[in-house]
């Protein structure tokens, strides 16, 4: 049975292995390919997609665009998702022009998500342009308007302190109307939320970490973004009920217990020859992941009562999607 019919106005997704994190341990693409077949396959509503093009020295990171094009072709019903875009990587009217061909070349199947972008070492590495935060923020900003100008507007016409079109024609238009779903991505409360009322569908808020929401669980933490979300809502005068909220679970359903779960990261540790500091923040990482089904049905029950209508789960084997698809989200 499809993860549509066990909760009417929640949607499912799960995070694309792009890179080789423990549970995908060799990326290549055909495991990101399997990934998003056995997604379809299961009923998921969406797969995301994270914007990265390195991680570390070596480390296998495939081109998020790329791999879209690709699985929209090899796919026919589930959602792709950009979760999120760096802005600072791509013109928005280019960027635009190719989310308008992948949503009409895919029946209408992609939803944008773009944030300010924020690993600054990545975009040096590989020369690409970069700013301070506030310039950062207000390129975001521009080039939402500019998205959403090309997608709209036959003939578009925009003026920016840093994006300019002078007459620029986007067709084909995206299938979706009037556009596809836009996701702002991150937690700024300044700007970024404030960003998120006025323009975005969805808003999908980053994990607690530096800054503000640091040390609250991620409960308080949704909850607070989400108070701060609607305060700017109301101040731009938009009603808080069109944006849809989306919360992430860190799925490891890699065994009925936690000593199961050790014992196989253990291995997958043993398996890549991973020692000493690597091997200790691999086992690490199963501190922060949901490991039981009844710790998950708990967990997204939350997340829903709180609002969220997306949940997207993350580093999720395909046991752990299969698991989720047939013994969490029936019992919702």
């Amino acid at each position: 049975m499809s993860a549509n019919a066990q909760a009417d106005d929640v949607r499912f997704g799960v995070q694309l292995p792009l890179w080789d994190y423990n549970v995908h341990p060799e990326v290549s693409f055909p495991v990101i390919r399997d990934t998003a077949l056995l997604a379809e396959e299961l009923g998921y509503d969406f797969v995301s997609l994270d914007d990265h093009l390195m991680r570390g020295e070596g480390g296998v990171f495939y081109e998020s665009w790329t791999t879209v094009s690709m699985l929209a072709a090899l796919t026919s019903r589930v959602r792709f998702q950009h979760s999120v875009l760096c802005n600072m990587y791509r013109p928005p009217a280019l960027l635009a022009k190719m989310a308008a061909t992948l949503d009409a070349a895919a029946g209408g199947r992609y939803e944008l998500g773009i944030g300010a972008g924020w690993k600054r070492e990545e975009a040096e590495a590989y020369g690409l342009p970069w700013a301070e935060t506030k310039e950062r923020m207000d390129r975001l900003e521009e080039a939402l308007q500019v998205i959403r100008a090309l997608w709209t507007e036959d003939v578009a016409h925009f003026t920016g302190r840093y994006y300019t079109l002078g007459g620029a024609v986007c067709a084909p238009k995206p299938a979706q109307r009037p556009h596809p779903p836009i996701w702002v991505g991150g937690g700024g409360e300044k700007r970024t939320l404030r960003i998120a009322a006025r323009y975005a569908t969805g808003a999908n808020f980053a994990a607690p970490g530096i800054g503000s929401g640091a040390g609250m669980d991620v409960f308080s933490y949704f909850e607070h973004k989400k108070g701060v979300l609607f305060a700017h809502c109301r101040e731009v005068g938009r009603d808080p009920s069109e944006l849809t909220l989306s919360a992430g679970v860190n799925l490891m359903l890699w065994g009925r217990d936690r000593d199961e779960v050790r014992r196989r990261l253990e291995a997958a540790a043993s398996q890549r020859g991973l020692s000493g500091p690597e091997r200790e923040r691999l086992l690490a990482g199963m501190q922060h992941a949901i490991q039981s089904v009844e710790q998950c049905i708990d967990h997204v029950r939350r997340f829903i009562a709180l609002g969220a209508r997306s949940i997207s789960v993350t580093r999720a084997s395909p046991e752990a999607m299969r698991r989720f698809a047939e013994e969490v989200i029936p019992s919702l």
